[in-house]
């Protein structure tokens, strides 16, 4: 639908981790009012239900991702695979019903279980905030036999995490400054650093509001299949220790993140 371009200011002022769900229920103001294009009034239409406290259709989480699909140069993973599976999955959790029943049926924006998506480390999608943050990640490795000792790799590399020593004819990768975005690996002129390991870090607990904190980082690199289940074990902690709509945060702050690969 389209949008005036005073609608598109005013919606504007709405948090950025809801601006999202905004513009959808802006749009279906709209909509239902027969109107063909988003104008000021029903921006303010919607701002006043939802200040009102009226309870807002929901299905009880939002997925967000970040612009990866788009061809951005930074992917190191796409991610709409194991969205589209997550999704699945969270519709069958019923979390709407979830919340409805912990909030009296009161399931407001902040109530949402939110789970984000970024392609790579750079996070523009802003996963750490997020209940469940999942980032694309690609481990490098150095084919030793391969390497001509060069330091491409070294200059190519912004974080600083690839060095050549003293003496040494091949360069080495400090696991500890590397963050996984695989940007060394195309540079390589011949071809010596690999794919080792390929994935998704899962962040886990972030949110804002009252008390907001970032998510805490599980340490690894996680499958599909890994990742689904680190996911499903937050829902399983969530639904257990959740009291009124409490965010996956606060109930990670109470048991303990160790819980979730115990």
């Amino acid at each position: 639908m389209n949008w005036t371009r005073e609608a598109e200011e005013a919606v504007k002022k709405a948090p950025f981790f809801v601006r999202r769900r905004v513009r959808l229920e802006v749009e279906k103001e709209a909509a239902g009012q027969g109107a063909d294009r988003v104008l000021p009034k029903h921006v303010a239409q919607c701002r006043q239900k939802f200040l009102s406290g009226k309870p807002v259709e929901s299905k009880g989480f939002e997925i967000e991702a970040c612009f990866g699909a788009s061809g951005c140069k930074n992917r190191a993973n796409g991610s709409e695979e194991l969205a589209g599976e997550l999704e699945t999955m969270l519709l069958r959790r019923d979390i709407a019903g979830f919340l409805k029943e912990r909030t009296n049926g009161e399931v407001k924006f902040h109530h949402e279980l939110r789970v984000c998506f970024s392609d790579c480390p750079n996070a523009c999608s802003r996963p750490q905030i997020a209940d469940i943050g999942i980032i694309g990640a690609v481990r490098a490795g150095i084919i030793e036999d391969k390497c001509g000792g060069c330091g491409t790799c070294v200059e190519a590399c912004t974080e600083g995490a690839i060095h050549m020593d003293r003496g040494a004819a091949v360069a080495r990768i400090d696991a500890n400054s590397c963050v996984m975005c695989g940007k060394c690996i195309p540079e390589c002129p011949s071809g010596a650093i690999e794919e080792a390991q390929k994935g998704w870090r899962i962040l886990a607990g972030g949110k804002l509001g009252r008390h907001p904190q970032l998510g805490k980082e599980m340490e690894g690199i996680y499958s599909r299949e890994e990742a689904i289940k680190l996911v499903e074990r937050c829902l399983e902690l969530y639904f257990a220790h959740s009291v009124g709509g409490e965010r996956l945060g606060a109930v990670l702050n109470k048991i303990g993140y160790d819980r979730i690969k115990s």
